[in-house]
């Protein structure tokens, strides 16, 4: 637990003590009782479980201070009218107890000596052993009088003797209010304000003690107190309506008023017309479609569960594939998040919303607590969750359609696609705790959720209102909180749109090269998703260490989402926050391949710009001739983008009148070829743009960040260069963007850059910027090739792989390490999302082993390069000073651009991963899409110097092909296929020595 909220808490604790203290006087004068001790749990802030202090404070302002045994710890519960006042309790387990050696003088006045207790309800409030427990002790229990639970009942003994009938039941989970009553005469015992036991003996005598939770080493009790009080009645007549903490009017009062609001709750979310009202939820059901194969068009819905009583309900957001179950009562939880085709459960344990640290405390948004057992959830344990009052409380429920993440329009031969995609947009609202007074109609947490038809992925994420008259600072947000059962931690791929290189670094992976030691969470965030052990996962399934490896350590199974440092953004009054958003896939069964393609499809469908698709022509020059020159060929060929390589490529925030003469004067050329163009340019990573924009280093306080100096994107730098970069797409017409180094994740400790606060918010008011101009990009309809990862903020392509010393190797080289590039980069990216080039000249060399120059007498080599890159799918880019020199170099290049073409659906499909490059044998890439009449396309390559024939066996599910298919070779022979059960057949290939083959499938 951080020390500054356990801090805050102790601040806390002591203005709550001196509230109460004034107020003790003001009772004290109106009863005309004297108060000798007085203890009052109070609130229990944010924290639950944060351990008690170590000394309660006596309150009437006597020194009655009781000395804290054991672990005693805070939990958020409290009576009725104390809970709808944020107030909370502490909870006496595992021998933990208050005392003090006093008897308060051996009173033999009469007095009052009263409680409110409520009974465990959560884990071992069944086990006989704990069943028995001393809750309140005046003496001990030879001398004095004690209140102790036993079994199911409450009982009193004095001097020893327990009286033969009980106080009242012990309702596990229920509050009481026990009073015990010496008139001087006789003693009489309530039960919230009621006499149950009247004429009981005055104890002879008072031993020297004083204790709450336990007497001594033993009696232990196992539950909640809220509050103690002993006070001397000063011979004054007892009267219940005076001399009590029990006001059992207003308790009423509080508690109807509670009645009728969440009944007021039920019944808006019952009329809300967007809800569909239903009698029970469906039972799930095996789809009859593989939403891998088959378009799934079952409708997103929210469904209401309303129980008989009125006070509660369930909801269950749900496609038909993927399904999350809320309870709502007091406040709102996820209590079911299932695969509706498998019906596996992904949920164990009800957690929070979500939690937002604000200023320097943590809330939770929504979520219940006293779950008894973390491993499984009960529906029946529902009634008995209690919901915390330092967490914002949910009020309602908006329903409409999804909108837009950024601007995108069909462009670029890109798949068609719902744009915004089909589905359901689930605004769920929360108003302030209770114990935020301050904040009552003036903040609002929104947590967001889109379900989308025909998959099964979820979006999340957060907004802040803040309509107070002043600004706080949201610090740190965790967007998801998921307790998640072991055995489907593999089965949910999570990830956000807060991607780039240093938030998805990781230490343990190729990040190393850049750090000396190890890095600050800033560098190497490991992406927004991290698997915690959950510290409340305290299950009788217990782990055992020897097996942990072996069982993938199952119990790092809490998923939360937040950003590695931040956002620690300022939201002024009347403004509002907006967090990153987290997506959740659910896979249906651990094959790589399976889980591979969901990904892709998920990319497909919410990034739709990645399935854009260009053929590339790259050229480092500026020479007018030989740009005109070039751009003749492209179109010749039929080449659709032209782009100015590095260097020197374009420096896009120059508005010199003849720089941008040139470049209008070429796109506008370009465009009359049917030709988009645009230019590299190394934009922010290891560029720096002048010590007073630059990123400053937090531990030297000077210039510096990890991949040379980078200008910090959140200085005004960003008002300078970004206003003279789309002025400068305005004046030329240039319609693609290539991006090299865009924001990667430098922070920087400035404190006067006008954009960013500090350390700790610019890595988040960087990010936000890039993101910003990727949507403006969008808008503007242009293409954009970056080598990071925003593509769910509107990126359309990076490297298929990335190592920029390859571009200088042998072409032989550069072939077979290409296929393996493609290989093993298609595993996460559809084919259109890497980009691949080939080199007819050298990349930082003139050698003439690494071009393809003079391309007539490399023709075979050219050849092979340029069908891999096309067979592939990749975004591909040629590059050079020309594309053809001899009719039979264009003819060659014309004829697999036009073949290109006439199969650019299949070949931009995604690639199933029949065999990664060796060297020693055939491989081989099938595409698949069971949407084409070409369902599939099978490209062999021979890598070998002898010709290889063979029997390939060819998996044809994803094809979605069944029984039978038809094959068609680059000849045209056709033949006919026998599909197993499995959809696999087995193709006849025969390969020449460093050729390839090509065959289409059909059904």
């Amino acid at each position: 637990m951080n020390l500054f909220l356990i801090q805050d808490f102790k601040n806390l604790y002591r203005q709550v003590c001196c509230v109460f203290a004034v107020l003790l006087l003001f009772n004290q004068a109106n009863a005309q009782q004297t108060v000798v001790a007085h203890y009052n749990m109070g609130r229990s802030g944010a924290v639950t479980y944060a351990t008690s202090p170590d000394v309660l404070k006596d309150l009437s302002g006597l020194g009655h201070d009781l000395k804290r045994n054991g672990q005693p710890v805070f939990f958020a519960d409290a009576p009725a009218d104390k809970k709808l006042n944020g107030e909370g309790a502490i909870s006496f387990k595992d021998r933990g107890s208050y005392s003090i050696a006093d008897n308060f003088g051996k009173a033999a006045t009469s007095f009052v000596l009263e409680g409110w207790f409520q009974v465990n309800s959560r884990q071992g409030a069944n086990d006989k052993g704990r069943s028995i427990g001393l809750a309140l002790a005046y003496g001990d229990d030879k001398e004095g009088y004690v209140l102790s639970q036993k079994e199911d009942q409450w009982v009193v003994l004095i001097d020893g003797k327990e009286n033969a009938k009980p106080i009242a039941k012990a309702i596990a989970g229920e509050w009481i209010h026990i009073a015990v009553v010496n008139d001087g005469k006789a003693v009489s015992v309530l039960a919230n304000g009621v006499k149950t036991l009247t004429g009981l003996p005055v104890a002879k005598t008072v031993s020297s003690n004083f204790s709450i939770g336990a007497l001594g080493k033993g009696s232990f009790f196992n539950g909640l107190i809220y509050e103690v009080r002993f006070a001397s009645l000063n011979k004054t007549k007892f009267d219940v309506t005076k001399h009590l903490l029990f006001n059992g009017k207003q308790l009423a009062k509080k508690q109807k008023q509670a009645t009728e609001e969440q009944r007021a709750l039920i019944a808006a979310l019952e009329g809300n017309k967007s809800i569909v009202k239903v009698q029970s939820f469906p039972a799930a059901a095996e789809n009859s479609k593989d939403w891998l194969v088959s378009q799934v068009k079952t409708p997103v819905q929210l469904l209401l569960q309303k129980d008989r009583g009125q006070m509660s309900a369930k909801l269950l957001l749900t496609n038909g594939l993927l399904s999350r179950e809320f309870y709502v009562a007091e406040n709102l939880a996820c209590v079911g998040f299932k695969n509706e085709n498998t019906d596996a459960q992904y949920l164990r344990a009800v957690k929070p919303e979500a939690r937002v640290m604000i200023d320097s405390t943590w809330y939770d948004i929504g979520g219940f607590s006293g779950q008894p057992e973390k491993s499984y959830l009960l529906e029946s344990w529902y009634s008995n969750l209690i919901a915390e009052p330092s967490a914002f409380r949910f009020t309602g429920i908006e329903v409409m359609q999804p909108t837009a993440r950024y601007p995108w329009q069909q462009k670029y031969n890109a798949v068609h696609t719902d744009w915004p995609p089909n589905g359901l947009h689930v605004l769920m609202h929360y108003k302030a705790p209770l114990n935020k007074s301050n904040w009552q109609n003036t903040v609002q947490v929104t947590v967001h959720y889109e379900l989308y038809e025909g998959m099964p992925v979820i979006a999340k994420w957060l907004t802040i209102d803040n309509n107070t008259n002043s600004s706080f600072v949201v610090r740190e947000t965790e967007c998801e909180v998921l307790a998640v059962n072991q055995d489907q931690v593999k089965r949910i791929h999570v990830e956000s749109d807060y991607s780039f290189a240093l938030a998805n670094a990781d230490k343990e992976g190729s990040a190393l090269m850049h750090y000396n030691g190890t890095p600050p969470a800033y560098q190497t965030g490991e992406s927004t998703t991290t698997w915690r052990t959950d510290s409340e996962y305290n299950t009788w399934a217990s782990h055992n260490q020897a097996e942990d490896k072996f069982l993938g350590f199952p119990h790092h199974n809490l998923l939360v989402s937040r950003v590695p440092m931040g956002p620690s953004e300022t939201v002024k009054s009347k403004q509002q926050f907006t967090s990153f958003t987290t997506f959740e896939l659910l896979h249906d069964n651990d094959d790589r391949e399976r889980q591979s393609l969901a990904h892709r499809k998920f990319y497909r469908k919410l990034a739709p710009q990645v399935t854009e698709s260009l053929i590339t022509g790259g050229i480092t020059s500026h020479d007018k001739t030989k740009l005109k020159g070039f751009i003749d060929q492209m179109g010749e060929l039929g080449f659709e983008r032209l782009d100015i390589m590095a260097w020197p490529g374009i420096s896009h925030d120059n508005l010199d009148t003849g720089y941008v003469s040139l470049w209008k004067g070429i796109s506008s050329y370009a465009a009359t070829k049917g030709i988009v163009m645009g230019g590299y340019e190394l934009q922010v990573a290891s560029r720096g743009r002048g010590a007073d924009v630059d990123c400053i280093d937090p531990i030297t306080n000077k210039p510096g960040s990890l991949f040379g100096q980078s200008v910090c994107i959140a200085s005004d730098w960003q008002d300078k260069y970004y206003s003279n970069m789309w002025k400068f797409f305005d004046k030329t017409g240039l319609m693609t963007f290539n991006m090299d180094g865009p924001y990667h994740g430098d922070v920087c400790a400035s404190t006067t850059h006008p954009h960013h606060t500090n350390l700790y918010d610019s890595q988040w008011q960087q990010w936000k910027q890039q993101v910003r101009v990727l949507h403006e990009l969008q808008r503007r309809n242009m293409y954009v090739p970056i080598p990071d990862w925003y593509f769910l903020n509107g990126q359309s392509a990076t490297g298929m792989g990335y190592r920029e010393a390859s571009a200088n190797l042998t072409p032989q080289q550069q072939l077979l390490l290409g296929r393996q590039y493609i290989y093993d980069g298609t595993w996460h990216k559809t084919p259109t999302m890497g980009w691949m080039t080939l080199q007819l000249v050298g990349f930082y060399t003139n050698d003439a082993r690494v071009g393809l120059e003079p391309l007539s007498q490399n023709l075979d080599r050219y050849e092979v390069g340029l069908f891999q890159h096309l067979a592939s799918g990749c975004q591909f880019t040629v590059r050079g000073n020309r594309l053809y020199d001899t009719p039979e170099t264009k003819a060659m290049v014309s004829k697999w651009v036009n073949w290109f073409k006439e199969h650019r659906a299949i070949l931009t499909s995604d690639i199933i991963h029949v065999s990664r490059p060796t060297g020693r044998d055939l491989d081989a890439m099938l595409h698949a899409n069971p949407e084409l009449d070409e369902k599939g396309m099978l490209i062999v390559f021979n890598p070998t110097g002898k010709p290889i024939t063979k029997q390939m066996k060819v998996p044809l599910y994803y094809t979605g092909l069944k029984g039978k298919a038809i094959l068609t070779d680059q000849n045209g022979k056709v033949s006919n296929l026998e599909l197993n059960e499995k959809q696999e057949t087995f193709i006849s290939v025969n390969i020449p020595a460093g050729g390839f083959g090509w065959f289409t499938i059909k059904g």
